[in-house]
């Protein structure tokens, strides 16, 4: 037969520990922030129409049960604010917004970042990505070869990726002749 004071003492020990873990949680992580590099949003606002058009319809990655979910015109929209985190499916009429591109662009650096990190530092070749490896068909794809490599729109992304520019001068030119396509 247990005691009554014992079984306080429990319940407060329980309790002194689960406070104890939440500030142990809450200090680790303002010790480790995010620090994995990604290749520069400025440039990436050029690469976003792309993948947009290419990858960002209802039934591919403009779709919300995607783990690469792209927010775009075409398919999956965000309409933003803390107050509002609502997401509908696509509005041909309202361009892409710049909330959208940037949510574009973390799930990009998202997908992979550690590998990310390693092209973009010249460690690793692009194709070791499954950004790169997927459109091509190298890997297992549901939806099918969305281009070659080498062509325009595989280089928009990969120029983008490896990053061998200093950030703001990519050259775009791949990347408006394939989203004119």
């Amino acid at each position: 037969m247990r005691r009554r004071g014992s079984s306080r003492k429990a319940a407060a020990g329980a309790l002194l520990t689960l406070l104890f873990g939440l500030w142990v949680a809450d200090g680790c992580v303002d010790l480790a922030p995010n620090t994995v590099p990604c290749p520069p949003l400025e440039d990436f606002k050029a690469v976003s129409p792309l993948l947009e058009k290419k990858c960002g319809t209802l039934d591919c990655h403009g779709n919300d049960a995607r783990p690469l979910r792209l927010y775009s015109q075409y398919g999956l929209r965000f309409l933003g604010g803390e107050e509002n985190t609502e997401q509908y499916s696509g509005n041909l009429a309202v361009p892409t917004t710049p909330e959208e591109i940037e949510r574009n662009y973390f799930a990009m650096c998202g997908l992979e970042p550690e590998k990310t990190s390693f092209v973009t530092a010249g460690e690793e070749q692009v194709e070791t990505l499954t950004i790169v490896r997927k459109p091509r068909l190298t890997e297992k794809h549901k939806g099918g070869r969305i281009w070659n490599e080498g062509k325009v729109d595989d280089r928009c992304l990969t120029v983008w990726i490896e990053g061998d520019y200093e950030p703001g001068e990519m050259d775009t030119q791949d990347c408006v002749d394939a989203v004119s396509n």
